[in-house]
């Protein structure tokens, strides 16, 4: 298969799909509505993405947990050195996003692909996620200011607490959500450190 057009279309079309998958599933997306949204024939698709729409999916999840991985890590990098401001910058950079349904993936999304693609793109979901936060867990643990031993729980922990931001009513301003999001940031920080 030869490499796809890299153009301002296909970024367009990336764009869409992903919020499509993001908001709709696998199962609820179907090429002509992102096709449709784009400016493009059906077909014309086959293109961009010629491996259809599970070739699409690969690469906008793939391109997802990049994007996820690095926003983090940016974010914690930029917070500094303090543990508390680096996971309220997480918590903020995930209520920013849109969100990320990882139980649907798994349980639904992931199912219509084969188990090694399944797989490596859960794998990758986790990790874009996870590692960036147990990197600054380590650290503080390190310093004496975490008793937990299992970083990873922790970190999927508030991975999961930003999540639920997402599930306030959508009439709510994106405002209110921040502040929900950092209310509840601080919440588990103060749990999490000694005291």
């Amino acid at each position: 298969m030869s490499e796809a057009p890299d153009n301002e279309t296909r970024a367009r079309l990336l764009d869409v799909a992903e919020r499509l998958f993001a908001a709709r599933g696998y199962a609820g997306v179907k090429l002509r509505a992102i096709a449709a949204e784009v400016g493009i024939h059906h077909a014309s698709l086959y293109y961009y993405a010629p491996g259809g729409k599970r070739q699409l999916f690969i690469e906008v999840m793939e391109r997802s947990f990049e994007r996820h991985r690095a926003g983090l890590t940016d974010a914690i990098q930029r917070a500094g050195a303090d543990i508390r401001e680096q996971l309220r910058a997480v918590v903020a950079w995930l209520v920013a996003q849109p969100p990320l349904d990882l139980s649907r993936m798994a349980q639904a999304d992931m199912g219509a692909l084969d188990r090694a693609d399944a797989d490596r793109l859960m794998t990758l979901a986790y990790d874009a996620l996870r590692l960036p936060i147990v990197e600054a867990l380590e650290a503080a643990s390190g310093a004496g200011l975490i008793p937990w031993d299992d970083l990873d729980l922790a970190a999927m922990g508030l991975v999961s607490l930003a999540q639920s931001v997402h599930s306030v009513p959508f009439r709510m301003p994106d405002t209110l959500r921040a502040s929900i999001g950092q209310r509840l940031a601080d919440m588990y920080v103060e749990g999490l450190l000694k005291r």
